[in-house]
């Protein structure tokens, strides 16, 4: 499963990584957005690019790299909407990605090659609900302080008492 996502656009969905951006820390919230984006990968084996506006940071000039198996691209002097377009045009089979925005420019634009949609508001809410039902099966089933009342433990006292 291929996932291409406009990263500021599903930053936004995120409060605490929100909360980063307005305070003016761009490089905590987009590294907040990968570390999310690892577990989900964890979990769902998925093959995800991210594309962010502008640049990693002003004095380098990476176009891509790959963290932790994301493929993080940077648009430089272009616009995240422009390369996710191109991405979407050069893909051999665009019906196999799904891209990730709730930017209406690029929902039109991807529906014409055939390309699955998620908003940001209803990607959000997917690693939300399978991050957290993955850690809740993670928990173990047995109480921690089991209470046993006094039935129960005659009970029990009565099966190791038996005789064979």
């Amino acid at each position: 499963m291929a996932i291409l996502i406009d990263g500021f656009n599903l930053i936004y969905k995120f409060p605490d990584l929100e909360g980063l951006m307005y305070q003016g820390r761009l490089s905590d919230a987009r590294t907040g957005l990968l570390n999310i984006l690892k577990q989900y990968i964890l979990i769902t084996k998925a093959n995800i690019t991210v594309v962010f506006d502008g640049k990693k940071d002003l004095s380098v000039e990476i176009k891509k790299e790959n963290i932790k198996s994301i493929d993080v691209y940077y648009s430089l002097d272009y616009s995240a909407d422009f390369l996710i377009k191109q991405f979407i045009k050069q893909d051999l089979n665009p019906r196999m990605t799904t891209v990730v925005t709730s930017d209406r420019d690029i929902i039109d634009y991807v529906r014409r090659f055939k390309a699955k949609i998620k908003t940001s508001e209803e990607f959000f809410n997917d690693i939300n609900v399978t991050i957290n039902t993955y850690f809740d099966s993670l928990e173990p089933e047995k109480d921690d302080n089991p209470i046993i009342d006094d039935n129960e433990i005659f009970f029990w006292e009565k099966q190791f008492n038996k005789k064979a």
